[in-house]
Formats: structure tokens, sequence, C-alpha cells
């Protein structure tokens, strides 16, 4: 009986010491992501429809992610899954997002790389009124665009910014 009662506890205290691992480096990839700047580089293919009785606007966007840390950061799809990207202005507006479901993204220390025909595609309703917003918020600047990366880490999701 002790026997079972010896493995029950060392199995116990195995999974007690994965889950703060798998904590730590939750939090560690996080807190690198954060660091990582996302510039929008290019805008194609700029179509606008309507779907199920909404106007929408889609288009493919180029992004260059840049890594300023001396630290390689790294996406390998088996553990570390980029979902989602949310844009806003400088002030905090929100313009939109993207479902990435990204599983591969490699960025050398002091580098950048650029991920390329990324496709959004926006309601123009909100997209009108969030441009009318900005604009009376003093103007929008390609260069200030903020961004929120939802990262999943073995189904777990966190958010980045």
């Amino acid at each position: 009986m002790s026997s079972k009662i010896a493995k029950i506890g060392i199995g116990l205290g195995l999974v007690v010491v994965a889950v703060s691992l798998f904590k730590n480096k939750a939090q560690k990839v996080v807190s690198q992501f954060s660091e990582i700047a996302i510039i929008p580089i290019g805008l194609k293919n700029f179509n606008g429809k309507w779907n199920n009785g909404k106007p929408n606007v889609s288009f493919l966007l180029d992004l260059n992610f840049i890594n300023p840390t001396p630290t390689a950061f790294s996406v390998d799809g088996v553990v570390l899954t980029l979902k989602k990207l949310v844009f806003y202005d400088q002030n905090g507006i929100y313009i939109g997002e993207t479902n990435l479901n990204m599983s591969s993204l490699s960025i050398a220390e002091k580098s950048s790389t650029t991920v390329r025909n990324i496709p959004i595609s926006l309601d123009l309703q909100t997209t009108l009124m969030n441009a009318i917003r900005i604009v009376n918020s003093g103007g929008f600047d390609l260069s200030k665009i903020k961004t929120e990366v939802t990262i999943s880490i073995l189904g777990i999701e966190y958010k980045a910014k």
C-alpha cells in the first residue's frame, strides 16, 4: 500500500514540476515576443465586397517582425503557435485583426524577418467608424501601429503586446 502511495506522490510531484516549468517557459516566450516589433510594410490586393449582407474590405498585408533582443526567437509549431494579430492605432483605437495560426517563425537575434501575404478582412462599417475616430484623434501613422498577439502554447492562449 505504501508503495502505491509513494508512486502517486512521485507522479503528482512530477506533474507539479512539469506545470511549473511549462508556466515559466510560457511566460518567458510571451515576454520575449512582447519585445518584437511588428511593422506593416506592404498592402496589396485591396478588395471590397458584400459578405452575408455586410460590406467588408479585404487585402493581403506584409509584416516585418523585428527582434531587437540578443536572443533568437523561434516558433516551432508543435508547442507554440501564433494564433491572432489585433491591430490598433497609436491611440489604442481598434483597426482590425487576423487569425494567423502561424506555426513557423524564426527571427535571429537583432534581426528581422518579413511574413508576406497575411489575409486581412475588415467589416467596412466598423472600419469607416474607426477611420473617422482616428482622423479626429490626430491622424494615422502607419509606423505607430500597435499590435496584440495571441500565442498558443500547448493549447493555452497568452496575449503579448
